[in-house]
């Protein structure tokens, strides 16, 4: 990786280049957006003119990343520390910052209560009012134990007119309280927070505004979607992305019911293979839902009423009364080396070519595996699936996709309501520099 430093990036030589032919913007901005995910190309485009550098910079800060200092790496100064440094000696590159993530590490010890200068770079970013997406990443903080300065500064962030795009990962405590007095947040996700608090006499004015998709994982639902139902700002929800098991189906029937009536997109993962015929399933009808997409995980019975699809199936005859349904994605997630032709595919076959989705304009099956010992499976279903499901094959819209890697993948936030849009670019959740957002890290500061 290059050296260069930032300073370097301020003031490229414009004396020793001497470009002979000029190429018009226009066309340098689609050469530049090939090259967004390059981030020593576009810092060495920085050298070459003034044009190019105004070009180059917007794509180099508009998406930062702030975690902890590489080991190979060894100065002085915190990559926060050094970020807030140039941002204060370049006021311009805080215009130029669109979307902010804060990284805490998965393993070892966190920086985020620690570094004394994070609370004034979130106050810079905040008073430029600029800032429209934000991510707290966290390993094992509760909010409560975080810095009073850290906290305010996070809040002054979130109450931003120009913040859209709130996420908060990792919080092992997190309260309600954090969110008041937003106007602007449309978007929302929590995910890996174990415990959250809410005050259900609280049914003031203060939330936020109008948030149109909520996206919740790998978390206890019952409490948030209890707060979701008592405050105003979710009753227009147009996008809902939500893992469950079976002992929260009651509380998404509830938000369900609560947003029936805006609800277009819905996106509803069933975090565990074992689906009991006697658990709940959800009979609320959607009649503005326009994209489902249903995750189910396939493995070896662990009783004999197992029944994954049952659950699924239920869904979709409660949803197909209604002709308004044009994007329709099954996720099948094969968890082990099980039979699949044990699983009752003449029941969805079945419901999937009900002449009740007329109104289909997609029909996608992807089949992932698990685990290693789960991809001959996912090959053998992938070749025999046309006639597993031969009234559903049919159709000239379905389409099969096997993919190697699991369907959580396809629920991180923010993410477009097709998932095939981002399937060119994320790789995973932890691959920043291919992110849904766009290209974020910033290397001379990572």
């Amino acid at each position: 990786m290059s050296t260069m430093g930032i300073d370097e990036l301020e003031n490229p030589q414009d004396s020793k280049v001497d470009l002979q032919v000029r190429l018009p913007p226009e066309l340098l901005l689609v050469i530049l957006h090939h090259l967004r995910f390059d981030r020593n190309a576009l810092r060495q485009f920085c050298l070459v003119s003034r044009q190019l550098r105004a070009l180059s910079q917007p794509l180099i800060f508009e998406h930062i990343s702030v975690g902890t200092q590489a080991t190979r790496q060894i100065t002085s100064r915190s990559p926060c520390s050094s970020l807030y440094e140039t941002l204060c000696q370049s006021p311009h590159i805080v215009t130029l910052i669109r979307h902010v993530d804060i990284v805490s590490p998965k393993l070892g010890p966190t920086w985020i209560a620690r570094e004394s200068t994070l609370p004034l770079l979130l106050t810079l970013l905040a008073d430029a009012e600029i800032v429209r997406t934000f991510r707290l990443r966290c390993s094992s903080e509760s909010w409560g134990d975080l810095p009073l300065a850290l906290q305010h500064s996070i809040q002054l962030l979130i109450k931003s007119p120009s913040l859209r795009n709130l996420d908060f990962s990792g919080v092992v405590h997190l309260t309600a309280d954090v969110f008041k007095y937003s106007r602007s947040v449309e978007r929302l996700k929590f995910s890996k927070i174990i415990v959250f608090d809410w005050d259900p006499e609280d049914r003031s004015g203060e939330w936020f505004g109008t948030i149109k998709s909520f996206t919740s994982l790998d978390m206890d639902v019952v409490e948030v979607v209890a707060w979701m139902i008592a405050v105003p700002c979710f009753r227009a929800l147009r996008d809902l992305r939500i893992a469950i098991t079976h002992d929260e189906v009651n509380s998404l029937q509830n938000l369900l019911r609560h947003v029936n009536g805006t609800l277009e997109s819905l996106s509803v993962q069933l975090i565990i293979s074992y689906w009991p015929k006697g658990a709940p399933t959800c009979s609320i009808s959607l009649p503005s839902l326009r994209s489902l997409r249903l995750s189910v995980g396939i493995t070896k019975p662990c009783c004999d009423d197992d029944d994954v699809f049952h659950w699924a199936i239920c869904f979709l005859l409660e949803q197909h009364r209604y002709k308004t349904l044009q994007h329709l994605t099954l996720d099948l997630r094969f968890d082990d080396a099980s039979d699949p032709h044990a699983l009752n595919w003449s029941e969805l076959d079945s419901a999937l070519s009900d002449v009740m989705f007329s109104a289909l304009k997609t029909l996608v099956v992807t089949l992932f595996p698990m685990y290693p010992e789960a991809e001959p499976v996912v090959r053998l279903v992938g070749d025999e699936l046309p006639r597993l499901l031969p009234w559903t094959a049919a159709r000239d819209l379905l389409e099969i996709l096997r993919l190697n890697r699991p369907t959580s993948s396809f629920f991180y936030w923010p993410g477009p309501l097709d998932w095939s849009e981002c399937e060119g670019e994320y790789e995973s959740s932890e691959d920043r520099r291919s992110s849904p957002l766009g290209s974020c890290l910033v290397p001379y500061l990572s």
